[in-house]
């Protein structure tokens, strides 16, 4: 082989060699070197089998970005060779599992710009971590007297040394608030504007560095403006008694837009979820086309056997909305993986926005 020939060879070699390992894919837990770029769920846990094939996965949201990759595989696998699902703050399920397998969950927040947080994990059916348990019976009451000032309190947990509480004008993103700590039972805020409504929330600290997720938020509304909810539907032809309160969240997404997410929940547990754009206008009525230019989404839930039902059809008509309320018609379809169907209809819904 003549010099010219042995030159061109070995440019072309290293030109493969650089370009195949370029092109290659990279496993996400060995790229130790890439920025994360947003926290990792501070809880996670997985549900006992249901039906024998199925897990509810259930997260810490507060901290995330409303998108999430839970990846699971048999006990034991290595990160990057396991089966990978997309999750939003809607998804719950996992199926297509078989209970005599042990599997194990990883989970972790896909943040802006392809960055991802660390993985938490791995955990398996039944179980969950947390690295520092939420404050319960958390309560938020602006004073009857001087409506400039509200009482905030909450329930820590054996491992919670004291607490904080996060506040804003209604609708404010966690991290933008004013902040207070106590070590007491209760927090007085102050300083409120009466006709304003503020959004609370509180954590617990277990030592320096360790906290528990934001819980919230929770309401305080403006001096004056009613807080009363109304919820009506007729399951297959049964009525479906809300036992309050309504879930209302105005800073729900669907299909990656802005929504607002409503939930209510019967004395048996079942629950109707609806999920309307902030496209949605005043007096049009919508149809569900399975698309993901849907502006609306419908949940049924029932507790097993039947588990989760799926909207396969329906329509929503929003005749009011303003900046503190949202009322509408609905009815739909739902079909669970059993093929049981359920008829959703004269649904109405009143509600305030947070």
């Amino acid at each position: 082989m003549n010099a010219n020939k042995f030159i061109l060879f070995l440019a072309l070699f290293t030109t493969f060699i650089f370009t195949s390992c370029e092109d290659e894919p990279i496993d996400p837990l060995s790229a130790t070197d890439q920025p994360v770029a947003c926290a990792a769920p501070l809880s996670f846990s997985v549900s006992p089998f249901i039906n024998g094939n199925s897990v509810r996965i259930d997260w810490d949201k507060s901290s995330g970005t409303g998108a999430w990759e839970i990846q699971y595989g048999i006990d034991g696998f290595a990160i990057g060779t396991g089966t990978t699902v997309n999750f939003s703050n809607t998804s719950s399920l996992i199926g297509g599992l078989v209970a005599t397998i042990n599997y194990d969950f990883y989970i972790r927040t896909r943040c802006n710009d392809g960055y991802y947080s660390n993985w938490v994990g791995p955990i398996s059916p039944g179980s969950g971590v947390s690295s520092c348990a939420n404050p319960t019976n958390v309560t938020a009451v602006r004073s009857a007297t001087d409506p400039t000032t509200a009482t905030v309190s909450c329930t820590l947990a054996a491992d919670g040394n004291s607490w904080q509480v996060q506040y804003g004008p209604a609708g404010f993103t966690v991290g933008s608030g004013a902040q207070l700590s106590s070590s007491l039972p209760t927090r007085i805020i102050s300083g409120l504007i009466a006709t304003e409504s503020y959004d609370v929330y509180v954590r617990s600290n277990c030592d320096a560095n360790q906290n528990s997720n934001w819980v919230g938020p929770i309401n305080i509304p403006a001096t004056g403006a009613s807080n009363d909810n109304t919820f009506f539907a007729l399951v297959d032809g049964v009525e479906f008694v809300d036992v309050g309160p309504i879930s209302v969240n105005p800073n729900a997404t669907l299909n990656s837009a802005p929504s607002i997410y409503i939930i209510a929940t019967d004395a048996q547990n079942n629950v109707i979820e609806i999920n309307i754009s902030n496209d949605a206008v005043v007096g049009t009525e919508y149809f569900n086309n399975n698309l993901p230019t849907d502006l609306f989404r419908f949940v049924y839930f029932r507790p097993l056997p039947t588990e989760l039902e799926v909207d396969t059809d329906g329509s929503l008509t929003i005749t009011e909305r303003t900046g503190t309320r949202i009322k509408g018609m609905f009815y739909f379809s739902a079909t669970d993986a059993l093929n049981n169907h359920s008829d959703i209809t004269s649904g109405t819904f009143d509600v305030a926005i947070p």
